[in-house]
């Protein structure tokens, strides 16, 4: 039986912080901040049984732009595997015309081992199977400031995936479930956000709400024609001036055919630690989420964090009886005090399960 992904070890971690900004007659420290760069790599390997010993590498890089008051993002990443196996993206999020627009895109190519138990609330262990695709993915997300707090934003996403190896007789290679042929998924979307909190990193007070429906459709290139649906609610409450306390709501919704793979899912390291990601899947999901953040000492933090969830082939089908559990404890490194970024390592107990992450940056 195969368990939530274990990160073994971590090589090394070296924050380095460099400010551009040249320091003027008339320009305060904050303005020379606000101005400067930081560049943070962050090579690791870590070890799961799906790819035995892996290695890896990312940069994040931090740098807010004239006029602007948030921190603008580019992050690429590579994985390697001694099963010659690749993840390799590149993300990255910019906010421009003093703040007005915020611009975010990705892209990604991943060839990766992934385990398959069926779809819905209640599927069994006993159906794991294992499965390898392939997929590729091109997503834009253009939103515009329309008021001080409010975003109105229109998105594309252009995914190929391919599935490389399923288990014989399995529910995937005997397309038992839907969405199994290979094909292109194609999507255009709008969303609404309000966005109050006082810092992008690491955010100590306000919250982050935001509608967004997306269409994949065959008259748009797409092979697969449905909707997915999203309202996502988090709210960030100092307790005193060093402790936070974290709550985030998530619906998620899909109608038509949707792939298996593209069904909202339960598990990982963003939602419901100490689940294997898509441990539990369908056509919608509920989930809720939260975290106690607090420093312990110097650059030293730590989390507590408790969540549940669960899916339904319907709204209606949702009981409080049904509602799959997660709790844990973390540690937070502190990269750079400027940008306030945190190295994170999360150990979560899920149902019978468990999972240890670790990443940079907050989870919500």
């Amino acid at each position: 039986m195969r368990h939530a992904t274990i990160l073994v070890a971590i090589l090394v971690f070296v924050p380095v912080a460099s400010a551009t900004a040249q320091e003027q007659p008339g320009v305060d420290a904050q303005n020379a901040t606000e101005a400067g760069t930081s560049v943070i790599p962050f090579p690791f390997f870590f070890y799961t049984p799906e790819t035995n010993l892996a290695f890896g590498a990312t940069v994040k890089v931090y740098k807010t732009l004239p006029g602007t008051d948030r921190p603008s993002s580019l992050q690429p990443m590579f994985v390697y595997t001694v099963k010659n196996q690749i993840i390799a993206s590149i993300a990255s999020e910019a906010y421009l015309s003093r703040g007005n627009v915020r611009l975010l895109g990705s892209a990604s190519f991943m060839r990766f081992p992934n385990t398959f138990w069926g779809v819905g609330n209640d599927a069994s262990g006993a159906a794991e199977e294992d499965y390898t695709s392939s997929l590729f993915s091109i997503e834009l997300d253009l939103q515009r400031r329309f008021s001080t707090d409010w975003f109105v934003g229109g998105s594309l996403l252009v995914a190929h995936r391919r599935l490389v190896e399923t288990e014989p007789r399995g529910l995937l290679a005997t397309a038992a479930v839907p969405g199994v042929d290979d094909g292109s998924m194609i999507s255009l979307g709008i969303s609404l956000t309000r966005d109050t909190r006082d810092h992008i990193i690491y955010p100590r007070r306000g919250g982050y709400y935001q509608a967004r429906v997306a269409r994949f459709d065959g008259m748009i290139g797409s092979d697969y024609d449905f909707t997915s649906y999203q309202l996502d609610t988090r709210q960030y409450l100092p307790v005193t001036s060093s402790h936070v306390l974290v709550l985030r709501g998530l619906l998620m919704a899909t109608d038509g055919t949707v792939p298996f793979d593209r069904l909202p899912q339960l598990g990982g390291d963003i939602l419901l630690r100490g689940y294997f990601a898509g441990r539990y899947r369908d056509q919608t999901l509920l989930a809720f989420q939260s975290e106690y953040r607090l420093p312990v000492w110097r650059r030293i933090g730590a989390v507590g964090f408790v969540g549940v969830g669960q899916v339904a082939d319907r709204l209606s089908r949702f009981a409080v009886d049904r509602f799959k559990t997660s709790v844990g404890l973390g540690l937070r490194f502190l990269l750079s005090r400027d940008d306030q970024l945190n190295l994170r390592a999360d150990f979560g107990f899920g149902g019978n399960s468990s999972g240890f992450y670790v990443g940079m940056g907050e989870v919500f």
